[in-house]
């Protein structure tokens, strides 16, 4: 009776001790404390830091940040290794972007639980990389020369990095490029139509581009001899009136565009009366006749419009649009790629069609920008096209933004149809044809 008793006793003293154990594993476990620390900040990058202060009397099985451009957090970096009560961690994020705020917290968790700290932000400034500054020294803004002049052009940038490239622009047409901080060029106006003009030097360092742009007038001669004409005396006008008519006639031979004719209308007549400015020439797309409107557009002469414009269906996109009845192949050619192909974001293969949200263009006969004061856009003559015009009438840097969408765009179907980019001038919505 007495060993039996003694047993029994023995028995609930380990029940005790099992209890209390339990209790104590199950009550008296918590979830891990942690701190967000600041976070350290350099060009296009950030290394986040945190702290564990207790572990709450159980390992550390998972631990790390949760991150991203809103406060969601949507993105997760978890580290590895085991790791102990006031030991500090850290992970480093790049390719971040200027001017953007980013949201982070550190985590830690063990069996009973996450915990998280504080929630912290920081912006990366922009000083990090300013933008290039463009100076261009000659000509001068609003000079005027006489056609056939040469006209010294030159230009030079500045930068908090080196410059990669310069670039000049007369009329929108690309006329040289420069691998360094300087441009020079000599423009020989003997071929140019008498008007206004628009020089632009666009400068980039790689990452952001900046531009300057003078206007200079091309004076016609033939308007030259009419002004000297009205301005001698009677006596003289009579004297002379055979020789000014020489003049002027030798005068407007030499000034006549050579490769534009009086475009007829539909009923035999000529639009010079109202279309009566000459667009360049570009390239084989040729050149036309317009007028100015309102709000940066221009209306091109019909007939150039029924002869060189034509309505394709792109494919993938099933959406018709107006093109260059020469850029036709191109285009379709460009979407078929963009149709059949795929792309790998981040592990993930998808559809370069779904790269596309949004498309503009094509045909729009407009100035550059909707600017009366700039050239032609080459919407006009229905060679350009504008994908994702939202968020990228900006510079795309192909080494900090690999996955961007219209970077891989022009990777994978544009350039192989044989567009050019307009990311070289800070347009990277905008692909073009010229031939």
């Amino acid at each position: 009776m007495r060993k039996t008793f003694s047993w029994n006793i023995i028995i609930g003293v380990l029940i005790l001790l099992i209890s209390v154990f339990a209790v104590k594993s199950v009550y008296l476990t918590a979830k891990p404390t942690v701190d967000t620390a600041q976070a350290q900040i350099k060009e296009g990058e950030a290394t986040l830091e945190g702290v564990i202060h207790n572990t709450g009397g159980k390992d550390i099985s998972d631990y790390g940040f949760k991150w991203g451009t809103s406060k969601g957090l949507d993105e997760k970096q978890t580290l590895s290794g085991s790791i102990s009560a006031k030991q500090p961690f850290s992970t480093t994020i790049k390719e971040l972007q200027e001017g953007v705020t980013y949201y982070y917290r550190a985590y830690a968790a063990n069996p009973k639980g996450i915990a998280y700290g504080d929630v912290k932000s920081f912006t990366l400034p922009v000083k990090y990389n300013a933008p290039p500054v463009v100076s261009i020294a000659s000509p001068e803004d609003n000079l005027t020369v006489d056609r056939g002049e040469v006209v010294k052009i030159a230009a030079s940038a500045a930068d908090d990095k080196s410059i990669e490239t310069m670039e000049l622009y007369i009329n929108d047409a690309s006329k040289t490029k420069a691998g360094k901080d300087s441009l020079a060029y000599d423009w020989d106006t003997s071929s140019a139509a008498p008007g206004k003009y628009v020089l632009k030097i666009t400068a980039g360092d790689g990452n952001k581009s900046d531009e300057k742009a003078v206007t200079l007038t091309v004076k016609d001669e033939s308007t030259m001899v009419s002004q000297v004409a009205d301005s001698v005396s009677p006596t003289s006008k009579t004297a002379s009136a055979a020789k000014t008519a020489s003049a002027v006639q030798t005068a407007a031979a030499k000034t006549a565009v050579p490769t534009v004719s009086p475009t007829p209308s539909r009923g035999g007549t000529s639009n010079n009366n109202k279309y009566p400015q000459v667009s360049k020439v570009n390239g084989a797309f040729g050149q036309f006749r317009y007028r100015d409107t309102s709000g940066g557009r221009i209306e091109i002469d019909p007939q150039w419009v029924a002869e060189n414009i034509v309505t394709i269906k792109l494919p993938g996109l099933n959406r018709y649009v107006e093109v260059h009845k020469d850029a036709k192949d191109n285009f379709i050619q460009a979407f078929k790629y963009i149709e059949n192909g795929t792309a790998t974001i981040n592990g993930k293969k998808v559809p370069l069609l779904s790269l596309i949200k949004t498309m503009d263009g094509t045909f729009v006969a407009r100035h550059v920008n909707w600017n009366p004061a700039r050239g032609l856009s080459n919407h006009s003559w229905g060679t350009a096209i504008d994908i994702n015009a939202a968020d990228h009438f900006r510079y795309v840097d192909p080494a900090r933004e690999p996955y961007d969408p219209n970077y891989i765009l022009w990777e994978k179907a544009f350039k192989p149809a044989g567009f050019s980019w307009g990311n070289s001038y800070a347009d990277s919505m905008h692909y073009e044809l010229f031939k």
